[in-house]
C-alpha cells in the first residue's frame, strides 16, 4: 500500500493557514506568494513565486528582462502580502535554464519574508480540461497586479521540451510571464506562464498562454519535489525525532511540563490505552526539557533493569537503579538534572511474559529499587507512563512507590474540536501537503460524531487518537501526488471503517493455509490478565518462539516466516532486532497498538482460544527460571501442570527452555514411578487392612476410620482440577461432611509445618479456632477463582504468593516444609471481583487437609 515515488510532499503554507485547497478569491490567498522581479529602477520586469525553502521560481527571461543573470543578486517585493514586503536575493547558477530552452530561473532569498505563504508545485499530468488560476504585473492595470484565469490544456512539444497549452486565457496578458499557474481543484501550482504567442493574422490563438509545467519544474529544481515522508504515525508513538509532526496537545504538554519542572522526583502520568501518553512524553515533553537536563527512556517487556542499560544508564542491569543514576549525574558534563521515563509502565505489572525463554525479570526488586530513587535527594525525577486500569494492581503491588509519586497526573481524557483540527491538518502542512477542499471538516466531523464526549459536545475522548491517526495514514498512503483527496478517504473506508477494512486487506494477501497460522500468530501476541483486574495487553514474543509456537504439527516454519513477512510488512506486528537504544537481541515481534485487541472482535476470539495454553506456558516457564535457581524438584512439574504440558506439546510444539523443562518433569514422574513400585506390596497391605476395618483410630486422632467423613478428602485426586472440584462441592455443599474431612490429623501439622511450630500450629487449631462450616458460597456465587503458590515462593515472597495471597504468609515464610503448594480461592457473583475468600488448603498424606489462616498461630 505505498504510493508513487512521484507522489509525494511539498512544505505548506504559514503555520496558520489550513493546507487545505487554496480558492484564488480569498483576500491575499495564493495571490500574497507572488512576486514581482525588480529591475534596477525598481520597476517589474516579470513574475515569479514563493515555493518552500526560501526560494522565488520564475523565468530566466524575466530576469535578462530585469537586467540580471545567473549569478546576479536581485529584489523582489510581494505586493499583495501584508505590508508588501521586498526580499533579496541571488539567482542560482544550477538551476538556470537558458531562455530559449525550459526558461526557468531559481532565486534564494537571503530571508524570506515572514507571513507570506509558499505555494506548492505539482503535476500538470491529469489536470486537463479543469479551470486554472493566475496573478502578474501586466503594464497597463495597477501596479499590484491583477487575476487571471485559464482553462488547463494538455502538453505540446517544442523544439526539446515540453509546455503546457492554457486555453481561454484572455485575461492572462503579457507581465504574466514567470507568474504561477494553479489548479483551482487541488491548490497546486501546476505549471509557470512562460510565453504569450499572440494572434495570427486570423486572429486564431488570441486567448492561448504557454507554461512550464510542474513536471519540468521539479525537474530543474528538485527540492520541489515531495519527499516520501509520511507525517501521520499509523499505529505508531510519535518519538523525539518526528516530534515536528506532533501537534494538537499543548494543553497536556504543558500540564505534565508544570509537574516535571517543579523538581518533584516522582510523576505517575496516567490514562487509557490509545490516548497519547507516550506520544506526549517522547515528542511533546522531552524536547522541551530545561537547558541541563538529560533524559533515559526505557520499558519493562524485556527487563527494565536491562533496558535502562540499554537506553543510557551504565550498570543498571547488574546493580541498583539509584547508584546506577548518581554515578551518571557525577560522570555527565552538563547534566544538572535527570530524567528517568519508565514507559509503559503497566508491563512490569502484568504476569512476566519470557515467551522468548528469557529468564523471569525480579519485578518486585525492581518496583523496590524505583521507589528508592524516587524517595531519594538525587537530581533525578522518574516519570512512569501507564494505562490507568492498571492504577489498582500498582496499589496491591507497590503502595509505597504509589504514595511517592502522589498526586497522579491523568492525562485529559478528550480533545477538543480545534485540537483536532489541529492533529489533522498541521503534520500536513508541515510536510508540504494539501487537503482537497472541505476533506479537514469531513473527518473532523466523523470522529467527533464517534466518539463524542459525554458532557460537552465539542469534545470527543481521546481514545479515538489511534484510529484517527491509522485512517490519515491510509489516505497519504493513497493521496494524488502532493494532495490528500476525498476519494482516497473514500476508499479507505473513512473513519468509522478504515480499520476493518485495513485488516480485512491484510488477510486477504493470505492463502488458507496461511490464515490459521496469522490468526495463531496473533493471538499468541496478546497477554491475558489472569487477575480480571484489567484489560488484556500485547505482549513481545520472540521470532523464534514464534516459529515453534505457531507452527503446530502440519505447519513449517516457512508458512510462519511469510505470515510474519506480511503482518510486519503491512504494520500489524513490529518486529525488531534491536532496541529502541541501538542495542542488539534476537528479533522480537509485538503487535503495533493495544486498540487492536480492544477494536478487532476476531482477534480477542483468537486469543480466547489460547488463553489456557499461554497461562500454561508462563506459568512453566516461571517454575524453570526457578527451578534453574533452586534445582529441587518440586519446582519441577507435576500433576495436572505435567499433563497440560504433554497436550501443548503435541498441538503446537514448545519453546526450547519449556521443552527442556517438560522432559526434566517427565524423568522426574517416571522415577518418582520407579520408587513407588518397590514398596507397592506394603502399600497394598495396608490398604487392604484399613479396607477391613483392622487399622483403627482413637478418640483424639482425628477422622479416619471406615465409613468417616475423612474418606471425601481423599477422593479427590491431589492436583489443580482435584482442587477445584472439592472446592466446587465445598461452596455448594454437594459433598456432605467434605468441610469436616479436611480437618487436619496430628501428623498433616508435622508434614506441612516445620518441626516447633507444627505443635503450636495444632494447639491453635484445636483449642481456639471455629471450623468453617459448609456450603462456603452463597448461591448467587457460582463463580471460583482459584490461585496457589509453594511454600517457596512464599518464603521468597515472589509471585503468585505476593500477589494473591494475604499478607499474614509474610509472617509465617519460614513456619512451611518445602515441596508444598496451597490454595487460595473465592467463590464470586459472575462479574464482580468480591465475594468470599479462603485460604489454607493443601494436599498432604494423600488426602486434602485445610489450615485457614495460618500465620494467626503465631499469636498476636
Amino acid at each position: 500500500m505505498r504510493a508513487r515515488t512521484d507522489m509525494e510532499s511539498l512544505v505548506t503554507s504559514s503555520a496558520d493557514e489550513d493546507p487545505v485547497a487554496a480558492k484564488p478569491s480569498e483576500l491575499g490567498g495564493p495571490a500574497a506568494a507572488v512576486a514581482q522581479i525588480l529591475t534596477g529602477a525598481g520597476v517589474a520586469a516579470g513574475a515569479g513565486f514563493l515555493v518552500p525553502g526560501g526560494v522565488v521560481v520564475t523565468c530566466a527571461h524575466v530576469v535578462c528582462d530585469a537586467g540580471y543573470g545567473p549569478g546576479d543578486e536581485v529584489e523582489v517585493r510581494f505586493p499583495q502580502a501584508t505590508g508588501a514586503p521586498k526580499a533579496r536575493g541571488r539567482v542560482l547558477t544550477g538551476p538556470w535554464r537558458r531562455p530559449e530552452a525550459e526558461d526557468t530561473a531559481v532565486i534564494q532569498l537571503d530571508q524570506a519574508p515572514p507571513f507570506v505563504p509558499e505555494l506548492l508545485v505539482g503535476l500538470a499530468h491529469g489536470a486537463k480540461g479543469r479551470p486554472a488560476w493566475s496573478f502578474g504585473f501586466p503594464s497597463s492595470t495597477f501596479d499590484g497586479g491583477h487575476e487571471g484565469t485559464a482553462m488547463a490544456g494538455g502538453p505540446l512539444r517544442v523544439l526539446d521540451h515540453w509546455v503546457l497549452q492554457l486555453h481561454d486565457a484572455n485575461t492572462v496578458a503579457r507581465g504574466f510571464s514567470g507568474a504561477p499557474v494553479v489548479d483551482t481543484q487541488t491548490g497546486l501550482a501546476i505549471g509557470m506562464v512562460t510565453s504569450l504567442p499572440g494572434a495570427d493574422p486570423h486572429q486564431r490563438g488570441l486567448n492561448t498562454a504557454y507554461a512550464t509545467p510542474g513536471e519540468i519544474l521539479r525537474e530543474v529544481w528538485p527540492a520541489l519535489k515531495p519527499l516520501d515522508v509520511c507525517p501521520y504515525q499509523d499505529f505508531r508513538a510519535f518519538t523525539y525525532e518526528r516530534a515536528r509532526w506532533f501537534h494538537g496537545r499543548d494543553r497536556a504538554k504543558e500540564q505534565l511540563l508544570r509537574h516535571l519542572v517543579g523538581r518533584r522526583h516522582g510523576v505517575l502520568l496516567q490514562g487509557p490505552s490509545g490516548s497519547g501518553k507516550s506520544s506526549l512524553v517522547q515528542a511533546g515533553v522531552l524536547p522541551e526539557l530545561p537547558s541541563g537536563w538529560r533524559s533515559v527512556v526505557a520499558r519493562p517487556a524485556r527487563g527494565l533493569r536491562a533496558d535502562l542499560e540499554r537506553a543510557g544508564l551504565p550498570g543498571a542491569a547488574g546493580g541498583g537503579i539509584l547508584a546506577s543514576v548518581q554515578r551518571f549525574l557525577a560522570e555527565s558534563s552538563g547534566t544538572d538534572h535527570l530524567l528517568l521515563v519508565i514507559d509503559q509502565f503497566e508491563e512490569l505489572l502484568t504476569s512476566p511474559g519470557p515467551g522468548h525463554g528469557s529468564a523471569v525479570p525480579d519485578e518486585d526488586l525492581v518496583l523496590r529499587q524505583l521507589t528508592e530513587v524516587v524517595e531519594s535527594c538525587a537530581a533525578v525525577t522518574v516519570l512512569l507512563v501507564m494505562r490507568n486500569d492498571f492504577y489498582p494492581s500498582l496499589a496491591d503491588r507497590a503502595p509505597k512507590l504509589l504514595q511517592a509519586v502522589q498526586p497522579v497526573v491523568d492525562l485529559p481524557p478528550t480533545l477538543t474540536s480545534g485540537e483536532l483540527h489541529d492533529i489533522i491538518t498541521k503534520p500536513a502542512a508541515d510536510a508540504a501537503l494539501r487537503f482537497e477542499e472541505g476533506l479537514p471538516q469531513t473527518i473532523l466531523t466523523e470522529v467527533l460524531a464517534s466518539g463524542r464526549y459525554d458532557t460537552d459536545p465539542d469534545e470527543v475522548r481521546a481514545t479515538v487518537l489511534p484510529l484517527l491517526e491509522k485512517t490519515l495514514t491510509l489516505v497519504w498512503e493513497n493521496r494524488a501526488d502532493n494532495l490528500l483527496t476525498c476519494d482516497a478517504y473514500a476508499k479507505v473506508g473513512r473513519f468509522g471503517g478504515s480499520l476493518a477494512q485495513w485488516q480485512d486487506a491484510v488477510l486477504g494477501q493470505l492463502d488458507e493455509r496461511h490464515r490459521p497460522v496469522a490468526q495463531r500468530v496473533l493471538a499468541l501476541l496478546v497477554r491475558h490478565d489472569q487477575s480480571g483486574k484489567s484489560l488484556d495487553t500485547r505482549r513481545q514474543r520472540s521470532v523464534a518462539a514464534l516459529r515453534t509456537l505457531a507452527c503446530g504439527p502440519a505447519v513449517d516454519k516457512a508458512a510462519v516466516d511469510r505470515v510474519l513477512t506480511v503482518l510486519a510488512d503491512e504494520r500489524i506486528i513490529t518486529v525488531r532486532s534491536s532496541d529502541e537504544s541501538g542495542g542488539t537481541g534476537p528479533p522480537m515481534a509485538e503487535l503495533v497498538h493495544d486498540l487492536l485487541i480492544d477494536k478487532w472482535p476476531e482477534l480477542r476470539q483468537w486469543a480466547a482460544a489460547y488463553a489456557e495454553f499461554d497461562t500454561w506456558l508462563d506459568h512453566a516457564l516461571e517454575r524453570a527460571g526457578r527451578w534453574e535457581g533452586s534445582g529441587k524438584g518440586g519446582d519441577l512439574l507435576q500433576g495436572t501442570d505435567l499433563e497440560l504440558g504433554r497436550r501443548w506439546r503435541a498441538e503446537f510444539g514448545l519453546p526450547a527452555p519449556a521443552e527442556d523443562f517438560l522432559s526434566r518433569s517427565e524423568r522426574r514422574r517416571r522415577w518418582r514411578r520407579v520408587e513407588v513400585a518397590t514398596v507397592g506390596m506394603s502399600a497394598v497391605c495396608v490398604v487392604a487392612l484399613a479396607a477391613t476395618g483392622v487399622i483403627g483410630v482413637g478418640a483424639g486422632g482425628g477422622a479416619g476410620r471406615s465409613g468417616s467423613p475423612a474418606a471425601s478428602a481423599s477422593a479427590y485426586p491431589g492436583t489443580d482440577g482435584g482442587a477445584r472440584t472439592l472446592l466446587t462441592k465445598a461452596g455448594t455443599g454437594a459433598d456432605a461432611g467434605l468441610v469436616e474431612a479436611l480437618r487436619p490429623r496430628h501428623e498433616d501439622y508435622e508434614a506441612v509445618f516445620r518441626p516447633g511450630f507444627a505443635e503450636q500450629a495444632e494447639r491453635y487449631y484445636q483449642a481456639s479456632t471455629p471450623w468453617p462450616t459448609g456450603p462456603w458460597a452463597k448461591p448467587q456465587q457460582t463463580v471460583l477463582q482459584m490461585w496457589k503458590a509453594t511454600s517457596e515462593e512464599i518464603q521468597a515472597g515472589t509471585a503468585p504468593a505476593l500477589k494473591y495471597f494475604p499478607g499474614g504468609y509474610a509472617r509465617l515464610k519460614d513456619g512451611f516444609r518445602p515441596g508444598l503448594v496451597i490454595y487460595r480461592w473465592k467463590y464470586t457473583e459472575p462479574g464482580e471481583p468480591y465475594g468470599m475468600a479462603f485460604d489454607g488448603l493443601v494436599f498432604v498424606n494423600g488426602h486434602w487437609a485445610l489450615f485457614p489462616k495460618p500465620w494467626l498461630a503465631l499469636g498476636p
